[in-house]
């Protein structure tokens, strides 16, 4: 009987790998920081397995970050996932690398909580980043995934607004440039856990793979075929 999830993130300089079932997470284990994923990526997942006592024939579903963040990483991640998850006929569903960050810091509880704000650098003096709001310890999507110069994000951010992210620093200055009041978080969680609940949540035992899918999240175009174009 298949038992657990994989949920795969390299799309963030904190990558990650995790394991969850329907109790919660099984264990978690972060990728080396701006590390070779494509060197290590499956060395870390078999290492995972190991360590919970499970072979890769007992994983019902994989989950991936699709971007935005790292195009080399996205690309890693999801032809990773998909090789996996086509030899073992599961489904693999790709999670907005924003929607996986808000839902790792959104609190548990069964109240409203502010607004959020999950932000990431993106180069170019910009920011990718989408808003959400939360509610029963879920994040509820409000806009998609973006990218904006600083200071016209901060200009949608209502008072009290948490921003979370490696960005999260750059989006406050900009707010408090705006007379904004945001509640600025620069931790930043692994997201391979949140991955892997939301795939538990969201995949039915049994399900097969669907050949193709995810398609990538990179918002933007490149370096690369922004000069080209």
């Amino acid at each position: 009987m298949r038992v657990a999830v994989l949920g795969i993130d390299t799309a963030t300089p904190r990558g990650s790998v995790a394991l969850a079932s329907q109790e919660g997470i099984l264990t978690t284990a972060a990728l080396l920081e701006r590390g070779a994923h494509a060197r290590d990526l499956v060395p870390s997942i078999d290492r995972l397995l190991a360590e919970a006592g499970l072979r890769p024939a007992d994983l019902q579903a994989l989950v991936v970050t699709v971007g935005p963040g790292s195009f080399t990483g996205v690309r890693v991640g999801l032809a990773t996932a998909k090789g996996f998850a086509y030899a073992l006929d599961v489904p693999l569903a790709g999670l907005s690398t924003l929607e996986a960050l808000a839902r790792a810091t959104t609190p548990e509880g069964t109240g409203t909580a502010p607004a959020l704000c999950a932000a990431i650098e993106a180069g170019r003096g910009e920011v990718y980043a989408a808003l959400f709001g939360t509610e029963a310890g879920e994040a509820i999507r409000e806009t998609a995934d973006r990218s904006y110069r600083p200071a016209d994000l901060a200009r949608l951010l209502r008072p009290g607004t948490r921003v979370v992210g490696d960005a999260a620093s750059t989006v406050g200055r900009a707010a408090r440039e705006e007379g904004r009041d945001v509640q600025v978080i620069e931790s930043w969680p692994l997201l391979a856990g949140a991955l892997a609940l939301w795939g538990c949540r969201t995949q039915p035992p049994g399900a097969r793979y669907l050949p193709g899918q995810p398609p990538p999240n990179y918002v933007r175009p490149s370096d690369a075929e922004a000069s080209r174009r």
